[in-house]
């Protein structure tokens, strides 16, 4: 709990201190005023009249009208005053609560313990009018101000847990194992009655966030013995490696610009037995490599790797070099991070024009669950080409034109539309309303078939050049469903160079990797290179027609000598 002080700008101009003592003079002679300051401890406010704050705590209204003849606060059976000898360390109330609903001190502590919006009332009477005021008899004058408080109640965690049913191993079910509602509160001493589910290791089990008290904005999962071990977000799926009892909690979260933070953490109250799992061990998804290391997961974690470079076979290929043969693996390890990953540094450099394969017979890798890892054939490896030589918010369509004729400039820095008939409608046009990555892309759109149109690009290869050699060149692109177009080119300025796309039988309606790979002489810095869209190329090409283009790359092939 933690007090919530209004501190008055206007006290601390003056040299006041908004204190236990009730010792406050009008500094301004006969002249009458009604009002208040709040604020939360570090900025003060004139006239808030709206508060939020968690239950539990208090907030310090102070009057500083100036000459009324009386005042009085009001607050709600549900709140209570403290008195004045509360301070800031005290996080224990109630030896300071003053009985009753009503206060005639300038100074009212108001602790709330109830959610909901509550109201507190200042009412004043002054002798001569204020603004406001409504006129009562005998010449007084009297003023009413309410002050709203929203009282947030703790959030309250909750939540369901779910595991699979193997039964039929190639559709498995979830199958509820656990809810834990807001109204348990569950003790880690009471553990020994708690529910236990079993499951393999290499299963998972899936978390689902419930809570609704408190008005929570976010949740996070805390999984011992799980991958990963922290998680947010509703949903959790946490795959369980190592074998062991292990247990679980989550908090749920409250926190913004524009409410009171609070988490509130709760334990749950589930024992998870992870068993020697009876499913093969066996390498599982893609195999990478980067910066001259292969990386592979597998089907949990791995205990130990001793000697086992020699039963790992990397095949090397490189048409162009005439190269074919094999490179031996210099150590294998794991991943210092994830156990479910194998490393393998290679004894010699590989290159981003090399073919690579990985295969694996007659080691003796073995899991924390004592299962063997089965051999497999040769694996393409996936290779890491390298960066984008190109600057990539240029390259991503993600900065907005800021200045000048932003619909020539199709709204992107670095872009000019260059069309034949400027009343085409200048169809090239940066958009966030769809993108593969970032915030933005390039969109083409025309409404009746293609209309030849390009989209220069004025900084293509700042701001260094790009020097002569081989590249792989890709876009990322959405056509569309209905889109029947079927090519677009680039245009290199200088050297003068055309890149022609075929995209007639890409797949519509999802984004799609296209690439290829060019030859050129070195590019000088601020070469224009252009998108271009022409109508012969696309004579079939009728109707609406749309499509979306980002994450242009240029990435330098280098050559096995």
């Amino acid at each position: 709990m933690k007090k919530i002080l209004i501190i008055s700008l206007l006290f601390l101009t003056l040299g006041f201190t908004i204190g236990c003592e009730d010792d406050y003079e009008a500094p301004f002679g006969d002249y009458s005023s009604f009002s208040w300051y709040t604020g939360d401890g570090v900025a003060a406010n004139f006239d808030l009249t709206e508060k939020q704050i968690n239950i539990d705590n208090y907030i310090a209204f102070y009057d500083v009208s100036q000459n009324a003849i009386s005042h009085k606060w009001t607050i709600p059976a549900s709140c209570n005053f403290l008195n004045k000898e509360i301070t800031d360390k005290d996080s224990i109330y109630t030896p300071f609560i003053i009985p009753g609903t009503e206060s005639a001190e300038d100074l009212a502590n108001v602790l709330f313990v109830e959610p909901g919006i509550q109201e507190v009332v200042l009412t004043n009477v002054f002798k001569d009018s204020v603004a406001n005021s409504s006129k009562l008899s005998d010449g007084s004058w009297e003023i009413e101000q309410k002050f709203t408080v929203d009282v947030f109640a703790n959030p309250n965690p909750a939540c369901e847990i779910f595991k699979y049913d193997y039964s039929d191993p190639l559709n498995p079910t979830l199958v509820k194992v656990l809810t834990l509602t807001q109204d348990q509160i569950p003790s880690e001493e009471e553990i020994d009655s708690w529910q236990t589910v079993s499951i393999e290791a290499g299963q998972d089990l899936m978390y689902v966030d419930k809570s609704t008290e408190g008005r929570p904005t976010g949740t996070k999962w805390y999984l011992d013995g799980g991958k990963p071990e922290t998680s947010g977000g509703d949903t959790a799926v946490v795959k369980y490696n190592k074998l062991g009892e292990f247990t679980s909690y989550m908090e749920s979260i409250r926190a913004g610009e524009e409410v009171p933070k609070k988490t509130i953490s709760k334990i749950i109250p589930l024992k998870i037995e992870v068993l020697p799992s009876t499913a093969p061990f066996v390498r599982t998804g893609k195999v990478s490599i980067t910066d001259n290391v292969i990386s592979f997961s597998v089907t949990g974690e791995v205990a130990a790797l001793v000697q086992q470079e020699d039963f790992f076979t990397v095949h090397v290929t490189n048409e162009t070099a005439g190269f074919d043969q094999n490179i031996a693996v210099s150590s294998a390890k794991i991943n210092s991070e994830d156990a479910t990953i194998i490393e393998l540094t290679l004894a010699e450099p590989v290159y981003n024009t090399d073919t690579i394969t990985l295969a694996y017979s007659g080691g003796n890798i073995v899991s924390v669950d004592s299962r063997v890892l089965d051999d497999f054939e040769p694996t393409i490896v996936t290779m890491d080409l390298g960066s984008n030589v190109l600057v990539e918010s240029w390259a991503g369509f993600e900065n907005a034109s800021s200045s000048g004729n932003t619909t020539r400039k199709a709204d992107c820095d670095g872009y000019w539309v260059g069309a034949a008939n400027d009343n085409l409608g200048l169809p090239f046009y940066r958009t966030t309303d769809k993108f593969y990555e970032g915030e933005a892309s390039m969109k083409y759109e025309s409404a009746d078939g293609v209309v030849t149109v390009a989209l220069q690009g004025s900084d293509f290869s700042k701001p260094n050049g790009i020097e002569a050699g081989t590249y792989r060149v890709s876009y990322m692109v959405y056509l569309e469903p209905g889109n029947t177009m079927k090519t677009f080119t680039n245009i290199i300025q200088k050297p003068s160079q055309e890149i022609v796309w075929d995209i007639e039988n890409l797949p519509r309606g999802e984004w799609i990797e296209i690439s290829q790979d060019i030859t050129t002489a070195a590019i000088a810095s601020g070469t224009r290179f252009d998108l271009k869209v022409v109508v012969s190329n696309n004579s079939d090409a009728v109707g609406l027609q749309k499509m979306y283009f980002d994450n242009l790359s240029w990435v330098k092939l280098i050559p096995r000598s």
